[in-house]
């Protein structure tokens, strides 16, 4: 596919629904310096910003490079915030174009379709098996610095030119949204590094500047979110429309096929891995995943069976690593804990605790407080494995500041 790039347009775009994706973008976010920044005269900026979609000169600012290592080490890309309302206002409009056209079973960044509803329904697709037949995982290789901008852009514009077709929207909305894509996919990568962002430990292959010329999307991006949907689609309706496969789920780019015999699942994963190196330029990784469903199928944090789930025990270890940390930390030195560090430990907690709760893991949580019995000193856990903090009657607060004394009753 060849891409035809749009020139510089200005957006029909109304201010109450710049105000709106700013509300989004800030929604449940931690602050960052350039948030506070933007924020300290964010009516000025949001205006400024809004003249500048009109206007036609809004461009992409470089992206923020840091390093996380959990649950692998990737590189992150954290756009400027003023772009990240921007990402919000073009996605919120692409997306009403496209969800009608998404496989219902695609999952990740769309409305209730997080990684629990996708584990839901996987399990909802064993039971109707019985538990009986055969599965096969795949996965693509690199897939975030493999996806070929230029097909990316002219799948976009095909949608849009659709939507103009279809009456869904005017040609001056269509020309526009097609900028907006172009200044996003054609830009070239500008980063700046975070200090102490420790690039070298990511391997030279996952870095986006050593991506292939005309690849690659930066992760940290809702729009790289949001294109790898878009491009992956082409995918779904090929297994879906052309394989004609009943059993299929994908998240991001991690998908399952369910079938009755081990042949049709190879004879899939061979037309799969054709139709996306001449179609969509990607490749599958050699880690292949093709097993009975009786085993239980490992997927998304957790080990799907037909009756039960169970938490994948990477998760656990790590659990356990962050709880050991925290009390090495913070706990083990004195009995005086700071509120802020005691947050971190609800934070720490809660998250797994919401991880677990979705899986048959009552033993498993109390074995936790058996191992960190210093947990009690915290939390009550009840007989069903929910979590309570202690009321603060347990606790008596030291008049030094930010500082809360533990009373082991």
């Amino acid at each position: 596919m060849k891409a035809v790039y749009s020139p510089n347009l200005p957006v029909s775009v109304r201010f109450s629904a710049c105000h709106a994706a700013w509300l989004q973008a800030r929604r449940g976010k931690k602050p960052s310096a350039n948030q506070l920044l933007f924020e300290a005269r964010w009516l000025d900026n949001l205006h400024q910003l809004y003249s500048s979609l009109r206007a036609g000169c809004w461009q992409p600012a470089p992206t923020v490079c840091f390093t996380v290592t959990h649950p692998k080490t990737r590189e992150i890309h954290a756009p400027a915030f003023a772009d990240r309302i921007v990402h919000h206002l073009l996605v919120d409009r692409l997306q009403r174009l496209y969800e009608p056209v998404f496989v219902y079973d695609s999952y990740a960044n769309r409305t209730a379709k997080g990684s629990h509803a996708a584990v839901d329904r996987l399990q909802q697709m064993i039971r109707r098996r019985n538990g009986q037949g055969w599965y096969l995982q795949l996965d693509i290789h690199n897939y975030f610095n493999s996806i070929h901008r230029p097909t990316l852009y002219a799948l976009l514009c095909r949608r849009l030119d659709l939507a103009l077709q279809k009456g869904k929207l005017a040609d001056s909305q269509r020309l526009a949204l097609r900028s907006l894509c172009h200044k996003l996919l054609a830009r070239k990568s500008r980063e700046i590094e975070r200090p102490g962002a420790a690039p070298s430990s990511v391997p030279p292959h996952k870095r986006l500047r050593n991506a292939r010329p005309q690849c690659g999307l930066p992760v940290g991006n809702l729009t790289s979110q949001f294109f790898a949907n878009v491009y992956l689609n082409e995918l779904d309706q090929f297994i879906k429309h052309q394989l004609k496969v009943r059993n299929y789920l994908r998240y991001v780019d991690d998908f399952v096929l369910l079938a009755d015999s081990k042949e049709q699942l190879r004879t899939w994963q061979a037309e799969i891995a054709a139709f996306l190196e001449t179609r969509l330029q990607l490749r599958l990784k050699d880690a292949v995943v093709l097993a009975p469903l009786h085993h239980g199928v490992d997927f998304l944090g957790y080990r799907v069976y037909c009756g039960h789930r169970l938490v994948r025990p990477r998760v656990v270890k790590h659990c356990c690593k962050k709880l050991s940390g925290w009390w090495q930390q913070y706990g083990q030195a004195a009995q005086m804990v700071s509120t802020e560090s005691f947050s971190k430990l609800q934070a720490l907690l809660g998250s797994y605790w919401g991880h677990f709760c979705h899986a048959n893991s009552v033993r498993l949580r109390h074995a936790l407080f058996k191992r960190f019995n210093w947990l009690h000193n915290f939390f009550q856990l009840h007989a069903d494995a929910g979590l309570v903090v202690k009321q603060p009657a347990r606790h008596k607060l030291a008049r030094r500041r930010n500082a809360m004394k533990i009373v082991y009753t």
